[in-house]
Protein backbone atom coordinates (compact mmCIF):
# COMPACT_ATOMS: atom_id res chain seq x y z
CA UNK A 1 0.00 0.00 0.00
CA UNK A 2 1.26 3.14 -1.25
CA UNK A 3 0.06 6.91 -0.26
CA UNK A 4 -1.21 8.17 -3.53
CA UNK A 5 -2.13 12.05 -3.09
CA UNK A 6 -2.33 14.05 0.14
CA UNK A 7 -5.44 17.03 -0.51
CA UNK A 8 -5.49 20.17 1.66
CA UNK A 9 -8.70 21.72 2.22
CA UNK A 10 -8.63 25.53 4.36
CA UNK A 11 -12.10 25.76 6.23
CA UNK A 12 -13.72 28.74 7.59
CA UNK A 13 -15.73 26.86 10.14
CA UNK A 14 -18.50 29.40 11.98
CA UNK A 15 -18.14 29.77 15.69
CA UNK A 16 -21.42 31.01 17.66
CA UNK A 17 -19.88 34.50 18.62
CA UNK A 18 -16.02 36.43 19.12
CA UNK A 19 -13.94 35.03 21.77
CA UNK A 20 -11.98 38.00 23.71
CA UNK A 21 -9.14 37.20 25.29
CA UNK A 22 -6.26 39.34 26.61
CA UNK A 23 -4.12 39.57 23.41
CA UNK A 24 -6.84 40.23 21.15
CA UNK A 25 -9.73 38.26 19.42
CA UNK A 26 -11.24 35.43 17.41
CA UNK A 27 -13.53 36.66 15.45
CA UNK A 28 -16.68 34.41 14.70
CA UNK A 29 -14.65 31.62 12.72
CA UNK A 30 -11.91 29.23 13.14
CA UNK A 31 -9.57 28.82 9.87
CA UNK A 32 -9.07 25.11 9.59
CA UNK A 33 -6.57 22.83 7.30
CA UNK A 34 -8.66 19.45 6.67
CA UNK A 35 -5.98 17.07 5.51
CA UNK A 36 -7.24 13.94 3.32
CA UNK A 37 -4.30 11.31 2.65
CA UNK A 38 -5.44 8.72 -0.10
CA UNK A 39 -4.01 5.61 -0.25
CA UNK A 40 -3.80 3.03 -3.83
CA UNK A 41 -6.03 0.39 -2.22
CA UNK A 42 -8.62 2.73 -1.68
CA UNK A 43 -8.25 4.15 1.19
CA UNK A 44 -8.99 7.64 2.89
CA UNK A 45 -7.41 9.23 6.17
CA UNK A 46 -8.79 12.52 7.68
CA UNK A 47 -6.65 14.91 10.09
CA UNK A 48 -6.87 18.53 10.28
CA UNK A 49 -4.80 21.19 11.69
CA UNK A 50 -5.16 25.22 12.61
CA UNK A 51 -7.47 26.83 14.75
CA UNK A 52 -5.22 30.11 14.76
CA UNK A 53 -6.89 31.85 12.01
CA UNK A 54 -4.68 31.12 8.78
CA UNK A 55 -4.46 27.97 6.37
CA UNK A 56 -2.02 25.47 6.69
CA UNK A 57 -2.43 24.93 2.90
CA UNK A 58 0.55 26.39 1.03
CA UNK A 59 3.40 25.66 3.44
CA UNK A 60 2.21 22.29 4.24
CA UNK A 61 1.04 21.27 0.41
CA UNK A 62 4.89 21.64 0.12
CA UNK A 63 5.60 19.20 2.83
CA UNK A 64 3.30 16.70 2.26
CA UNK A 65 4.41 16.32 -1.04
CA UNK A 66 7.37 14.09 0.27
CA UNK A 67 4.56 11.63 1.32
CA UNK A 68 3.57 10.54 -1.80
CA UNK A 69 4.83 7.13 -2.62
CA UNK A 70 5.30 6.54 0.91
CA UNK A 71 3.94 2.98 3.04
CA UNK A 72 1.28 4.83 5.01
CA UNK A 73 1.57 2.32 8.09
CA UNK A 74 5.42 3.27 8.29
CA UNK A 75 4.33 6.02 10.78
CA UNK A 76 7.12 6.62 12.61
CA UNK A 77 9.69 6.87 9.69
CA UNK A 78 7.01 9.50 7.98
CA UNK A 79 6.80 11.46 11.49
CA UNK A 80 10.56 12.11 11.13
CA UNK A 81 10.76 12.82 7.36
CA UNK A 82 8.14 15.39 8.17
CA UNK A 83 9.06 17.06 11.66
CA UNK A 84 12.30 16.05 12.86
CA UNK A 85 13.32 17.95 16.11
CA UNK A 86 15.87 19.98 14.15
CA UNK A 87 13.64 21.13 11.53
CA UNK A 88 10.83 21.79 13.23
CA UNK A 89 13.57 24.32 15.61
CA UNK A 90 14.09 25.63 12.80
CA UNK A 91 10.28 26.46 11.59
CA UNK A 92 9.87 27.75 14.69
CA UNK A 93 7.45 24.59 15.70
CA UNK A 94 5.21 24.92 12.96
CA UNK A 95 6.31 21.26 11.69
CA UNK A 96 4.55 19.52 14.74
CA UNK A 97 1.30 21.14 14.25
CA UNK A 98 1.95 19.85 10.45
CA UNK A 99 2.21 17.01 11.45
CA UNK A 100 -0.53 16.34 13.79
CA UNK A 101 -3.22 15.78 10.71
CA UNK A 102 -0.89 14.48 8.46
CA UNK A 103 -0.21 11.60 11.57
CA UNK A 104 -4.27 10.96 12.08
CA UNK A 105 -4.97 10.79 8.57
CA UNK A 106 -2.33 7.74 8.82
CA UNK A 107 -3.59 5.90 12.04
CA UNK A 108 -7.20 6.52 10.74
CA UNK A 109 -5.73 4.69 7.42
CA UNK A 110 -3.92 2.32 9.64
CA UNK A 111 -6.87 1.51 11.60
CA UNK A 112 -9.52 0.93 8.40
CA UNK A 113 -6.72 -1.07 7.44
CA UNK A 114 -6.61 -3.53 10.31
CA UNK A 115 -10.01 -3.00 11.43
CA UNK A 116 -9.52 -1.09 14.67
CA UNK A 117 -10.11 2.14 16.56
CA UNK A 118 -7.45 4.26 16.88
CA UNK A 119 -7.09 4.25 20.50
CA UNK A 120 -6.39 0.34 19.95
CA UNK A 121 -3.54 0.90 17.70
CA UNK A 122 -1.88 3.23 20.50
CA UNK A 123 -2.08 0.58 23.30
CA UNK A 124 -5.50 0.47 24.14
CA UNK A 125 -8.07 2.76 25.80
CA UNK A 126 -7.95 2.90 29.95
CA UNK A 127 -11.12 5.10 30.00
CA UNK A 128 -14.86 5.08 27.93
CA UNK A 129 -15.37 8.60 28.45
CA UNK A 130 -13.06 11.47 28.58
CA UNK A 131 -14.01 15.04 30.60
CA UNK A 132 -14.23 17.65 29.29
CA UNK A 133 -13.86 21.81 30.98
CA UNK A 134 -16.38 24.12 30.28
CA UNK A 135 -14.13 26.74 28.39
CA UNK A 136 -16.06 29.99 29.20
CA UNK A 137 -14.57 33.41 27.18
CA UNK A 138 -15.90 36.79 27.73
CA UNK A 139 -17.43 38.22 24.76
CA UNK A 140 -18.44 41.69 23.24
CA UNK A 141 -21.73 40.77 24.76
CA UNK A 142 -21.11 40.04 28.14
CA UNK A 143 -18.91 42.78 29.36
CA UNK A 144 -21.50 43.05 32.54
CA UNK A 145 -20.95 40.46 35.53
CA UNK A 146 -24.58 39.16 35.25
CA UNK A 147 -24.15 39.05 31.41
CA UNK A 148 -21.17 36.92 32.04
CA UNK A 149 -23.12 35.00 34.50
CA UNK A 150 -25.87 33.85 32.39
CA UNK A 151 -23.61 33.63 29.49
CA UNK A 152 -21.33 30.74 31.76
CA UNK A 153 -24.35 29.33 32.84
CA UNK A 154 -26.06 28.68 29.73
CA UNK A 155 -22.68 26.72 28.26
CA UNK A 156 -22.25 24.77 31.96
CA UNK A 157 -25.46 23.93 31.78
CA UNK A 158 -25.95 22.72 28.42
CA UNK A 159 -22.95 20.06 28.96
CA UNK A 160 -23.38 19.10 32.15
CA UNK A 161 -19.30 20.17 33.06
CA UNK A 162 -18.30 20.40 36.93
CA UNK A 163 -14.90 21.66 35.83
CA UNK A 164 -14.91 25.20 34.49
CA UNK A 165 -12.31 27.22 32.63
CA UNK A 166 -12.77 31.06 32.65
CA UNK A 167 -10.78 33.25 30.51
CA UNK A 168 -9.35 36.11 32.16
CA UNK A 169 -7.21 38.79 31.63
CA UNK A 170 -9.27 41.09 29.42
CA UNK A 171 -11.19 43.14 32.12
CA UNK A 172 -9.79 44.66 35.38
CA UNK A 173 -8.45 42.32 38.05
CA UNK A 174 -11.21 43.34 39.70
CA UNK A 175 -14.17 42.99 37.35
CA UNK A 176 -12.79 39.26 36.74
CA UNK A 177 -12.30 38.41 40.55
CA UNK A 178 -16.35 39.76 40.36
CA UNK A 179 -16.99 37.43 37.54
CA UNK A 180 -15.22 34.19 38.75
CA UNK A 181 -16.76 35.04 42.25
CA UNK A 182 -20.45 35.23 40.79
CA UNK A 183 -19.81 32.05 38.68
CA UNK A 184 -18.48 30.29 41.84
CA UNK A 185 -21.91 30.97 43.58
CA UNK A 186 -24.03 29.40 40.81
CA UNK A 187 -22.00 26.19 41.02
CA UNK A 188 -20.42 25.46 44.75
CA UNK A 189 -19.34 21.95 43.40
CA UNK A 190 -17.42 23.21 40.44
CA UNK A 191 -13.73 22.85 39.86
CA UNK A 192 -12.06 26.23 38.74
CA UNK A 193 -9.14 27.14 36.38
CA UNK A 194 -8.21 30.72 35.31
CA UNK A 195 -6.44 31.81 32.73
CA UNK A 196 -5.47 35.18 31.58
CA UNK A 197 -2.58 34.33 28.68
CA UNK A 198 0.03 35.70 30.85
CA UNK A 199 -2.15 39.08 30.83
CA UNK A 200 -0.86 40.01 34.52
CA UNK A 201 2.10 41.21 36.59
CA UNK A 202 2.84 38.83 39.59
CA UNK A 203 1.48 41.37 41.98
CA UNK A 204 -2.14 41.50 39.91
CA UNK A 205 -1.79 37.64 39.62
CA UNK A 206 -1.08 36.84 43.32
CA UNK A 207 -3.95 39.36 44.77
CA UNK A 208 -6.24 37.91 42.17
CA UNK A 209 -5.25 34.13 43.58
CA UNK A 210 -5.30 35.81 47.30
CA UNK A 211 -8.84 37.16 46.52
CA UNK A 212 -10.38 33.31 45.66
CA UNK A 213 -10.22 31.57 48.73
CA UNK A 214 -13.06 29.32 49.16
CA UNK A 215 -13.50 28.30 45.76
CA UNK A 216 -12.26 25.04 44.24
CA UNK A 217 -8.95 26.27 42.30
CA UNK A 218 -7.38 23.61 39.79
CA UNK A 219 -5.05 25.66 38.64
CA UNK A 220 -3.93 28.85 37.37
CA UNK A 221 -2.90 28.48 33.83
CA UNK A 222 -0.05 30.84 32.80
CA UNK A 223 -0.76 33.67 35.32
CA UNK A 224 2.32 35.90 34.18
CA UNK A 225 4.66 35.32 31.79
CA UNK A 226 8.04 33.64 31.55
CA UNK A 227 8.60 30.12 33.75
CA UNK A 228 10.83 32.40 36.39
CA UNK A 229 7.59 34.37 36.94
CA UNK A 230 5.61 31.29 36.65
CA UNK A 231 7.88 30.00 39.51
CA UNK A 232 7.38 33.06 41.22
CA UNK A 233 3.63 33.37 41.45
CA UNK A 234 3.51 29.43 42.43
CA UNK A 235 5.70 30.65 45.51
CA UNK A 236 3.61 33.01 46.72
CA UNK A 237 0.11 32.25 45.94
CA UNK A 238 0.17 28.38 46.86
CA UNK A 239 -1.49 27.65 43.92
CA UNK A 240 -0.63 24.92 41.73
CA UNK A 241 0.30 26.20 38.25
CA UNK A 242 -0.49 24.72 34.24
CA UNK A 243 1.40 26.22 31.46
CA UNK A 244 0.81 25.77 27.46
CA UNK A 245 3.74 28.32 26.59
CA UNK A 246 6.45 28.03 28.57
CA UNK A 247 7.12 24.28 27.95
CA UNK A 248 6.87 23.87 23.78
CA UNK A 249 9.58 21.39 23.55
CA UNK A 250 10.51 18.39 25.09
CA UNK A 251 13.69 20.31 25.65
CA UNK A 252 11.92 22.92 27.85
CA UNK A 253 10.44 20.11 30.54
CA UNK A 254 13.95 19.49 32.40
CA UNK A 255 14.30 23.30 32.79
CA UNK A 256 10.70 23.99 34.09
CA UNK A 257 11.29 20.72 36.80
CA UNK A 258 14.81 21.62 38.36
CA UNK A 259 12.67 25.49 38.79
CA UNK A 260 9.48 23.72 40.47
CA UNK A 261 7.81 26.57 38.13
CA UNK A 262 5.26 24.14 36.94
CA UNK A 263 3.42 21.79 37.98
CA UNK A 264 0.84 20.73 34.85
CA UNK A 265 2.03 20.96 31.64
CA UNK A 266 -0.76 21.22 29.34
CA UNK A 267 0.19 19.72 25.59
CA UNK A 268 -1.97 18.59 23.14
CA UNK A 269 -1.46 15.90 19.76
CA UNK A 270 -1.19 19.63 18.18
CA UNK A 271 1.64 20.81 18.99
CA UNK A 272 3.10 17.72 20.66
CA UNK A 273 3.85 16.02 17.29
CA UNK A 274 0.90 14.22 16.78
CA UNK A 275 -1.10 11.27 19.19
CA UNK A 276 1.93 9.30 19.80
CA UNK A 277 4.39 12.60 20.20
CA UNK A 278 1.49 13.73 23.36
CA UNK A 279 2.24 10.01 24.81
CA UNK A 280 5.89 10.31 25.02
CA UNK A 281 5.09 14.09 26.66
CA UNK A 282 2.86 12.32 29.09
CA UNK A 283 5.87 9.53 29.54
CA UNK A 284 8.40 12.34 30.17
CA UNK A 285 6.61 13.98 32.66
CA UNK A 286 5.20 11.19 34.30
CA UNK A 287 8.69 10.47 35.17
CA UNK A 288 9.64 13.58 36.80
CA UNK A 289 6.20 13.85 38.61
CA UNK A 290 4.87 16.50 36.25
CA UNK A 291 0.96 16.48 35.84
CA UNK A 292 -0.24 16.09 32.51
CA UNK A 293 -3.83 18.45 31.00
CA UNK A 294 -5.19 18.96 27.40
CA UNK A 295 -5.01 22.25 25.90
CA UNK A 296 -6.88 23.62 23.00
CA UNK A 297 -6.14 25.57 19.68
CA UNK A 298 -9.08 25.11 18.17
CA UNK A 299 -10.96 22.13 16.39
CA UNK A 300 -13.93 20.66 14.75
CA UNK A 301 -15.63 17.06 16.13
CA UNK A 302 -12.40 15.81 13.38
CA UNK A 303 -9.55 17.50 15.30
CA UNK A 304 -11.19 16.40 18.71
CA UNK A 305 -11.89 12.64 17.81
CA UNK A 306 -8.40 12.73 17.61
CA UNK A 307 -7.84 13.93 21.04
CA UNK A 308 -10.33 11.87 22.69
CA UNK A 309 -8.64 8.55 21.21
CA UNK A 310 -5.44 9.57 22.91
CA UNK A 311 -6.83 11.15 25.57
CA UNK A 312 -8.36 7.29 26.13
CA UNK A 313 -4.37 5.75 25.99
CA UNK A 314 -3.09 8.40 28.53
CA UNK A 315 -2.85 6.62 32.03
CA UNK A 316 -1.43 10.18 33.82
CA UNK A 317 -4.02 12.51 32.36
CA UNK A 318 -4.52 14.18 35.84
CA UNK A 319 -7.59 16.66 34.06
CA UNK A 320 -10.70 17.40 32.15
CA UNK A 321 -9.52 18.51 28.52
CA UNK A 322 -9.64 22.01 27.41
CA UNK A 323 -11.85 22.30 24.01
CA UNK A 324 -12.99 24.75 22.22
CA UNK A 325 -15.87 22.50 20.60
CA UNK A 326 -18.26 24.19 22.92
CA UNK A 327 -18.24 27.57 20.86
CA UNK A 328 -18.42 26.28 17.57
CA UNK A 329 -21.66 26.99 15.27
CA UNK A 330 -21.59 24.06 12.81
CA UNK A 331 -19.15 20.75 12.33
CA UNK A 332 -18.04 18.94 9.43
CA UNK A 333 -19.01 15.64 11.05
CA UNK A 334 -22.15 13.92 10.10
CA UNK A 335 -22.83 13.30 13.60
CA UNK A 336 -21.63 15.70 15.86
CA UNK A 337 -19.68 14.69 18.96
CA UNK A 338 -22.47 15.66 22.56
CA UNK A 339 -21.48 16.24 26.03
CA UNK A 340 -22.94 14.21 28.77
CA UNK A 341 -22.16 15.25 32.26
CA UNK A 342 -18.90 17.04 30.70
CA UNK A 343 -17.67 14.17 29.52
CA UNK A 344 -17.72 12.71 25.28
CA UNK A 345 -17.81 9.20 24.87
CA UNK A 346 -14.76 7.40 23.41
CA UNK A 347 -15.64 6.03 19.70
CA UNK A 348 -14.78 2.04 19.22
CA UNK A 349 -15.50 2.66 15.33
CA UNK A 350 -12.94 1.50 13.22
CA UNK A 351 -10.19 4.49 12.77
CA UNK A 352 -11.38 7.74 14.12
CA UNK A 353 -14.60 6.75 14.34
CA UNK A 354 -16.18 9.63 12.84
CA UNK A 355 -17.75 10.29 9.20
CA UNK A 356 -16.96 13.55 7.42
CA UNK A 357 -19.99 15.27 5.77
CA UNK A 358 -18.96 16.10 2.68
CA UNK A 359 -21.97 18.99 1.73
CA UNK A 360 -20.16 20.47 5.01
CA UNK A 361 -17.15 20.52 3.97
CA UNK A 362 -17.60 21.82 0.31
CA UNK A 363 -19.94 24.96 2.14
CA UNK A 364 -16.83 25.86 4.75
CA UNK A 365 -14.51 25.48 1.69
CA UNK A 366 -16.35 28.43 0.21
CA UNK A 367 -16.63 30.64 3.28
CA UNK A 368 -13.16 30.45 3.67
CA UNK A 369 -12.40 31.60 -0.02
CA UNK A 370 -15.30 34.53 0.87
CA UNK A 371 -13.56 35.54 4.27
CA UNK A 372 -9.86 34.56 4.38
CA UNK A 373 -7.41 34.41 7.20
CA UNK A 374 -7.37 36.46 10.01
CA UNK A 375 -4.96 37.55 12.53
CA UNK A 376 -6.20 36.29 16.27
CA UNK A 377 -4.08 38.19 18.43
CA UNK A 378 -5.36 41.88 16.97
CA UNK A 379 -8.26 43.04 18.48
CA UNK A 380 -11.48 44.15 16.64
CA UNK A 381 -12.44 47.20 16.18
CA UNK A 382 -10.33 50.55 17.36
CA UNK A 383 -9.00 48.78 21.11
CA UNK A 384 -5.34 49.81 21.34
CA UNK A 385 -2.15 47.93 21.27
CA UNK A 386 -2.04 45.31 24.08
CA UNK A 387 0.99 44.54 26.32
CA UNK A 388 1.65 41.28 28.19
CA UNK A 389 1.44 42.20 30.82
CA UNK A 390 -1.31 44.60 29.90
CA UNK A 391 -0.90 48.04 31.09
CA UNK A 392 -4.56 48.72 30.02
CA UNK A 393 -7.59 46.61 30.11
CA UNK A 394 -10.73 46.44 28.13
CA UNK A 395 -13.35 49.25 29.13
CA UNK A 396 -16.79 48.13 31.58
CA UNK A 397 -18.85 49.90 32.97
CA UNK A 398 -19.16 48.39 36.15
CA UNK A 399 -15.22 48.47 37.39
CA UNK A 400 -12.53 51.36 37.60
CA UNK A 401 -10.39 50.47 34.30
CA UNK A 402 -6.80 51.51 35.71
Amino acid sequence: MEIKRVRLRPLSVPLKGELLHSGGTHPSRFVITLFEVETDSGLTGYGEGGGGGFSFEPFAKMVSQGLVGEDPLNIKKLRYKIASPITSTYYNQLLPQIWFPIETALMDIKGKHVGQPIHNLLGGKLRDDIEFSAYVFPTDHTIGVDEFVKHAESIIRSGGFSSIKIKTGVFSPQHEVDTVKAVAEKFSGARFRIDPNGGWNLSQAVWFSKKLDGISIEYFEDPVWTMEGLRSFKELSGHPVATNTVITRFEDIPHAFIKRAVDVILGDPHWWYGMNGFLELAASAWSLGLEVGIHSPGETGLGLSAVIHVAATTPNLSYAADTHYIHLADDILKTPLTFERGSVRVSDGIGLGVEIDENKVQKYEELYRDQGDYVYHRSSGDREVITIPRKRFAHCTCHSNT
